[in-house]
């Protein structure tokens, strides 16, 4: 099956510092992909490739089996849905003119039940013009843009950004939705909980080389438990235990740890402490697994 997004060796660089480094993946029909790194470490750069809006120093970008090239990179861009964190929009025009606007450029109309439902899912502010808006609301608007055509492909470059916590789940459900429906998606996030809760995949970039790709499962799992007990007298971690830290608090021991053996292992190490007096078992944040790997991308950049 031709890969809906295949990358071969992508670099970029400026003034001979590499932005992006020897980048390939390859994206099939209806994944979900979380596209992680810090500030700097060339997502932008990479999805500005993927675009067309940047050439490549060395590498090739394939679009939906096509290479992209210049000066033709716009030749798919019909399938594509596109929205940005800190997109330029038109701000002379009010959020329902510039919506027209981009039916028109792509051959549709705003009186399809998409539009309709996209616009009572995120309730934008159509009749003000879009200078006039917060940053959210914006966003609201660049996102309905982006799905409002019912695209193949849509790729997002930090989505989320200035949207409430209610928007933002309204934007994972429209997320899973549009993946049921066989839609790719391609989205970096700085926001660990939307690509933990809905990608398949992981794709992490450091220093502008991918340094991980991972099902998202992985993070989850990686991230093991938080463990912190409250013992009488001061007891020792198990020997798998991580982040071990010891606190002595009056005349009790707190002993916390993250813990990613076997449940059994865990449960029979409890069994052998002596005067316990509590103990809670948490979840793991994903942010934490994530900062994790990352780390632990060091070795291979």
């Amino acid at each position: 099956m031709t890969a809906i997004i295949e990358t071969k060796n992508l670099s970029k660089t400026y003034g001979g510092a590499p932005a992006v480094d020897d980048v390939s993946f390859s994206v099939a029909r209806g994944e979900i992909i979380g596209f992680v790194g810090l500030n700097g470490a060339g997502k932008s750069t990479t999805i500005n490739m993927l675009l067309g809006f940047q050439h490549p120093s060395k590498g090739e970008v394939y679009l939906f089996g096509e290479k992209v090239t210049l000066p033709n990179a716009h030749k798919s861009h019909h399938r594509i849905g596109f929205a940005t964190g800190d997109m330029s929009l038109f701000d002379g025009m009010t959020g329902a003119q510039y919506l027209r606007f981009v039916a028109r450029s792509y051959g549709v109309t705003t009186k399809t039940d998409v539009f309709k439902k996209l616009v009572t899912k995120f309730d934008p502010q159509l009749d003000k013009k879009l200078n006039t808006l917060s940053r959210g609301n914006k966003q609201k608007i660049a996102l309905i843009a982006a799905f409002m055509t019912e695209p193949d492909l849509v790729i997002l470059d930090e989505p989320s950004s200035g949207l409430d916590p209610l928007m933002q789940q309204h934007f994972l459900d429209l997320v899973r939705e549009e993946s049921e429906k066989g839609t790719t998606i391609f989205m970096s996030s700085h926001y660990l909980n939307e690509v933990s809760d809905v990608c398949s995949r992981i794709l992490l970039i450091k220093n502008g080389r991918l340094v991980k790709d991972i099902p998202a499962s992985d993070i989850e799992a990686s991230a093991g438990k938080l463990v912190r007990v409250v013992t009488k007298v001061k007891v020792t971690a198990p020997k798998t235990a991580e982040r071990v830290e010891h606190e002595k608090r009056d005349d009790e021991y707190v002993l916390q740890f993250i813990f990613k053996d076997k449940a059994i292992r865990l449960q029979a190490w409890l069994g052998t402490l002596p005067h316990l007096q509590d103990v809670s078992i948490t979840d793991h944040s994903p942010e934490a697994a994530f900062e994790e790997l990352y780390v632990e991308g060091t070795d291979n950049v």
